[in-house]
């Protein structure tokens, strides 16, 4: 493991710590994992835009979250069986479930029109991980783009095998996890942290304090998912509106976290600038 993370570091340095948008900012007639979503997202004061990315069957990658088919489709056919032609053809629905006037599109185009603007984190693109690394070498964005993956002994290893020095954050919900991920040369520049309690030793004071050491930037999802999925030991969004920033954002600002992902970039930015006065 090593860390090659200035681009980020410098980031952190100005803001102190930096708010991820989740699938940029949707709502309205803004569909998730679009450019209008990520200029959304930048608009609201995020750093960082959360991309996800799927392939076709031609080799084709798109800002896509498979499985969100259905709901923003309108199919039930996975995107990752569909060829590029099929993709393109389709338009959006927005949270209407109307047509939106927007399509599904490549991330070539995405990383394109944020090239030199904002961090960029390439989520669930593990299915095709050797592909993915490639391409996003040949985007030559390695200043803006942090890459992320399960604590898998394969991704990592291909990973490491693949001489890649994209920034590199692997996700993960046990301590075991991380000392498989020290195990492997790949540049580590910041660790997403998954607890659903507040006793989880990846939230004690010198394990955090040790990823900062190293230079790693410790990542939490405030995002709450669905009622089930616990991400952040209840210290999540809806905690945040419901009962007050403090309660959740707060208390994550107080643990340490230099990376926030949010569904609500706009509250949480504010409530940043707070602190900062």
């Amino acid at each position: 493991m090593y860390t090659n993370n200035q681009p980020l570091r410098d980031q952190v340095g100005k803001k102190g710590f930096l708010i991820a948008a989740h699938r940029g900012t949707c709502g309205g007639n803004v569909v998730q994992n679009t450019c209008l979503a990520y200029e959304n997202a930048l608009l609201h004061g995020a750093d960082m835009i959360e991309v996800d990315a799927a392939m076709t069957t031609d080799g084709v990658f798109f800002a896509f979250h498979n499985g969100e088919e259905p709901l923003e489709l309108g199919v039930e056919q996975d995107i990752r069986t569909m060829t590029s032609e099929e993709v393109e053809q389709m338009e959006t629905l927005n949270c209407l479930r109307e047509k939106s006037g927007q399509k599904v599109e490549r991330l070539e185009y995405v990383l394109e029109r944020f090239r030199g603007r904002c961090l960029i984190n390439i989520d669930r693109s593990w299915f095709y991980w050797k592909e993915i690394i490639a391409f996003l070498e040949r985007m030559n964005m390695n200043d803006q783009i942090l890459l992320k993956s399960g604590a898998e002994e394969s991704l990592l290893g291909q990973l490491e095998e693949s001489g890649s020095s994209l920034m590199y954050m692997p996700i993960m919900k046990t301590m075991e996890e991380w000392e498989a991920v020290t195990r492997h040369h790949v540049n580590v520049a910041a660790a997403e942290l998954i607890f659903r309690e507040l006793d989880s030793p990846f939230i004690r004071p010198e394990f955090i304090a040790g990823l900062k050491k190293a230079g790693i930037a410790p990542w939490v999802n405030a995002i709450d998912l669905n009622s089930s999925i616990v991400l952040s030991g209840g210290l999540s969004d809806n905690l945040a509106i419901r009962e007050g920033f403090d309660k959740a954002w707060g208390k994550l600002m107080e643990l340490g976290f230099e990376i926030i992902q949010t569904d609500w970039p706009g509250l949480l930015n504010t409530y940043r600038n707070q602190k900062e006065r």
